[in-house]
């Protein structure tokens, strides 16, 4: 990844841990600063209300700091998408308001955009992975959101290779079973059979979910895959059990 988006991100998500500090505001000092606009400021003063004293109004107030300094951050650069990892983690109340939720649902898949758009070159791979992993983060903390989920899988399957986006399409398709009809999710779990027989649970568990959706892709992999290829070794059983395999190709399973 490259280095401007990790030190950009750190600027809020360093300097937001919550931490007491020595004059503590108190909830009616974060309200003031809110309604001024100061959403900043009161974001990085979350902390000085002691976690016994964080009732409603606290969470109330605490959400609309965090969705009013979002917006602020460059989602060209990933920079939101770190931002909110880091909101996620250091106040996950928050995750059960509707104000936070709405802002966070739209940037945070703007943000995964541009962290992806910043991989390159040498950074390829560590910038991917990190992409990775705060996407997967952001969907698991995104509770039953169907829609998000697919939107965040169907990117992941744009920005890697169509295996990497696997768990992705799992987690969409554990929120809606209609996802099985998606295109790209068929070629991931395509190219997922393609893995080694020890990495592809995931892609077999798909495509056995998605049988109805998936059979003729399998069945046209299967095909052009060497004998003892992967993919090959992935779905001769299910193709063997719905009989959609000659008996000579049976045999060599």
């Amino acid at each position: 990844m490259k280095a401007g988006l990790t030190i950009a991100a750190a600027t809020i998500a360093m300097s937001a841990a919550p931490v007491a500090h020595a004059n503590s505001d108190t909830i009616a000092d974060l309200k003031a600063l809110v309604s001024q606009g100061a959403f900043k400021e009161a974001y990085l003063h979350l902390g000085d209300i002691p976690p016994a004293q964080r009732s409603a109004d606290w969470v109330d107030v605490a959400s609309s700091a965090a969705a009013g300094v979002l917006p602020t951050l460059s989602s060209d650069d990933g920079t939101t998408i770190v931002a909110i990892d880091q909101i996620d983690r250091d106040y996950p109340q928050l995750l059960k308001t509707a104000k936070y939720m709405r802002v966070r649902a739209d940037l945070g898949l703007k943000g995964l955009a541009g962290c992806y758009a910043q991989t390159s070159d040498y950074w390829s791979s560590y910038g991917i992975a990190n992409c990775s992993t705060l996407a997967l983060r952001f969907i698991d903390n995104a509770g039953g959101d169907k829609a998000l989920a697919l939107q965040v899988a169907k990117l992941a399957s744009r920005s890697m290779m169509a295996y990497s986006a696997v768990p992705f399409f799992k987690r969409a398709l554990a929120r809606d079973p209609a996802v099985c009809r998606d295109g790209d999710l068929q070629t991931a779990v395509v190219s997922g059979l393609g893995l080694e027989p020890e990495h592809a649970g995931d892609a077999k568990a798909m495509m056995t979910t998605c049988w109805d959706s998936v059979k003729d892709a399998v069945a046209k992999a299967f095909d052009a895959d060497s004998p003892h290829g992967y993919v090959r070794q992935n779905t001769c059983g299910i193709l063997k059990a719905k009989g959609m395999i000659s008996g000579l190709q049976a045999k060599r399973c």
